[in-house]
């Protein structure tokens, strides 16, 4: 009995040290200047640039969404064939323009020269306001030279193809290191631009959700050092979403993004969780129901 104590003892001695180790050394994330220029109040992140109002990842919508008053524009990044940065989900032309086949075997030219606008409808297919329109795919430039203070989610869609580095250069290039965070649901991905540009502000990828919500099961929340700043937490992870969760999140000091949501009472109890932002494809009903403007200001110049 006594030996089977003593074989007991030892590896619970062990983890208890272990803990106290990782208590003592832990460390909550720092707030990156990007964050701390938005201040406290809840943000509306235009999904796409606001897809449910426009053509999703275009100038058109970003141009509207940033006139609507968002406070970020999210986006997504895939690579052409001839390696420049294009904003489109899918890693297939077919849903959103009208071109068919795989993004990555065309050039850049080949992909502005489909119609970005042609699939898009609000009425379930009875019209296309914006076939025809000119409406086009974004290359990532165009955006940073259009919407250089603007803040952005940039959301790398294809890792193994050297995204992380070439974004890198941009960033740097278009002094954008500080107006930006990055995301990914490839962890290798966000492990390899972290590498890149530790500079970069980035949120946790989907082991890390999983890590942070292990930890809080336990209890053991506060051992995390997060080597991110944001944690978004968005569809189909949203069931992970629960106020302790996102009170532990904070007290490591992340901001806790979550999304898709595009109806109010939705809306209403994320903020009420103690959301940080409001990642929706209607980022004029987030700002309506934080009573905040909904009237498109003056639309840049072209």
């Amino acid at each position: 009995m006594l030996r089977l104590t003593r074989f007991l003892i030892a590896p619970l001695l062990l983890i208890g040290g272990v803990t106290l180790l990782l208590a003592l050394i832990s460390k909550p994330a720092s707030t990156p200047a990007l964050l701390e220029d938005l201040g406290q109040r809840p943000l509306v992140i235009a999904h796409r640039g606001g897809m449910g109002l426009w053509p999703e990842n275009t100038l058109f919508a970003f141009e509207r969404a940033t006139a609507l008053g968002v406070d970020m524009l999210e986006m997504d990044l895939q690579l052409s064939q001839d390696a420049r940065l294009v904003l489109i989900h899918d890693d297939t032309l077919e849903r959103t323009t009208n071109g068919q086949g795989e993004v990555a075997h065309f050039s850049l030219a080949e992909l502005q020269a489909l119609d970005a606008g042609y699939t898009w409808t609000a009425d379930g297919g009875q019209s296309y306001p914006y076939r025809g329109q000119g409406t086009r795919i974004a290359a990532l430039d165009e955006v940073f030279e259009r919407f250089p203070l603007t803040p952005k989610m940039l959301e790398i869609k294809v890792p193994d193809v050297g995204m992380e580095a070439v974004l890198c250069e941009m960033l740097a290039a278009y002094d954008q290191l500080d107006r930006v965070i990055v995301a990914s649901a490839h962890e290798r991905s966000l492990q390899r631009f972290r590498q890149l540009c530790p500079e970069v502000a980035t949120a946790g990828g989907p082991i890390s959700l999983r890590l942070l919500q292990t930890l809080n099961w336990l209890g053991l929340s506060d051992l995390l050092s997060p080597s991110y700043s944001v944690l978004q937490i968005a569809q189909p992870h949203m069931n992970l979403a629960t106020p302790r969760l996102l009170r532990n999140a904070q007290a490591r000091g992340l901001h806790v993004y979550l999304g898709t949501i595009n109806e109010q009472p939705g809306m209403r109890q994320l903020l009420e969780m103690g959301a940080n932002g409001l990642i929706t494809d209607y980022p004029d009903r987030a700002l309506q129901l934080l009573g905040r403007s909904t009237q498109l200001s003056t639309l840049p110049s072209e």
